[in-house]
């Protein structure tokens, strides 16, 4: 189930922005489209992912998990044979809903939900190897399609992506996930009686009305659209700092290799000592690094400032990921995360836009840092109310006694 987890994660890439990100030049050319316009059609979907995905995503609570990952990957497969027919400028925002809503909605959505359920005492362990697929995929598949487009062409190259998605999902939905892997630790060896007890059913609308929501939401909302914003505009950045373009490429491999550390290394930290530990802390380096490249001089800022945010963002889906099921139990994690997976692709959209309005008002990058630095201090502050009232007391005891002394 783990390399369930991996799978769909790693292959959710073909929906991800660092991948379609490829076609844009493409489809520019071949349809004579442009950046505003083509910008445009790829917000809109984005946001009308986001819309649908609570609705879609619950039914992982109802639908058996090889059902729903079949059907997902039927309207995978349907987005990039559709986006590669077509002939004209309309096909493209169509193809981009498909692929959003399937590849970086559903797919990771599908990964989490199934380890956030089916894992209790090695949760955090599971939670983090799964979450591996994302810096996975930002690795080896960006240089491998660009190489496959460059030898055969665009579309042809989406034929491949379909084939590779059809056959290992497929097959491996089909073939290697057995019943006897769809048991949560936490009911082996529990009777049937105390496996048949009802659970009260979690709604939506109540989950957004609960603390826990209006606690998580800020942290969840923050990350894709914080990193999503910054990596849209790298090379900007990286002009109006006066370094060379080489050091991005080299800052985003720091990047994967540091929220891949940190990802191996959140899981066994949660099973020890439970998410909500970590929940007030885990942004602090994603702080201290927009103050690196706020204020740095040197090109080893943009390796400094990838480390740090990766070491957040590694950390922070785990984190966040065991926070939902510590709140809200793993029966209906499925209508819990996708609701917050709404929330996550929803901000992916609103990163891009807020900081372009702020470049296009006539503002430099230092107000861009100084916005997001602003907004991720609110957002550690009010994250600390997550830790439990006699946690507080008594870490006040503590140090009344060590001042005492």
């Amino acid at each position: 189930m783990v390399f369930f987890g991996i799978m769909m994660t790693a292959l959710s890439s073909f929906g991800q922005t660092f991948l379609l990100a490829l076609y844009i030049p493409f489809l520019i050319e071949e349809f004579a489209l442009s950046n505003g316009l083509i910008s445009t059609f790829y917000g809109v979907a984005t946001i009308a992912s986001a819309a649908m995905l609570p609705k879609v995503g619950k039914l992982i609570d109802t639908i058996s998990l090889k059902k729903f990952t079949l059907v997902t990957t039927f309207l995978f497969l349907v987005a990039l044979v559709f986006f590669s027919f077509a002939q004209s400028w309309w096909y493209i925002p169509i193809a981009f809903l498909g692929l959003r809503l399937a590849g970086q909605g559903l797919y990771s959505h599908i990964a989490i939900t199934t380890m956030s359920r089916y894992f209790v005492e090695n949760r955090g362990k599971a939670i983090s190897l799964a979450s591996l697929g994302h810096p996975l995929g930002q690795a080896v598949l960006p240089a491998i399609i660009l190489l496959v487009i460059t030898q055969i062409g665009w579309r042809e190259s989406l034929w491949i992506n379909a084939s590779l998605v059809a056959v290992i999902v497929t097959g491996y939905t089909l073939f290697v996930v057995k019943p006897k892997h769809l048991v949560s630790e936490s009911m082996e060896g529990i009777s049937d009686a105390q496996k048949d007890k009802k659970t009260v059913k979690v709604r939506q609308r109540d989950i957004m009305k609960s603390k826990a929501f209006l606690l998580l939401a800020p942290n969840i909302f923050f990350i894709p659209f914080a990193i999503t914003g910054l990596f849209f505009y790298q090379f900007p950045i990286v002009e109006f700092k006066g370094w060379s373009v080489g050091v991005i490429a080299a800052g985003l491999t720091a990047y994967a290799i540091s929220s891949t550390v940190s990802i191996l290394t959140a899981g066994p930290l949660i099973d020890k000592y439970r998410a909500r530990t970590f929940f007030p802390f885990y942004l602090i380096p994603f702080l201290m690094g927009i103050f690196v490249i706020w204020f740095g001089q040197s090109p080893v800022t943009m390796y400094v400032y990838m480390v740090l945010i990766g070491l957040s963002t590694g950390f922070g889906n785990a984190t966040i990921a065991a926070l939902q099921v510590e709140f809200f139990g793993q029966k209906y994690i499925g209508t819990v995360r996708s609701l917050f997976t709404s929330l996550m692709v929803l901000s992916s959209a609103v990163g891009p836009a807020l900081y372009g309005i702020l470049l296009d008002t006539g503002f430099s990058f230092d107000v861009v840092f100084g916005v997001t630095a602003l907004i991720l201090v609110l957002i550690i502050l009010q994250s600390f109310r997550s830790i439990p009232k006699y946690s507080r007391a008594k870490w006040k005891y503590k140090l009344r006694k060590r001042r005492g002394k």
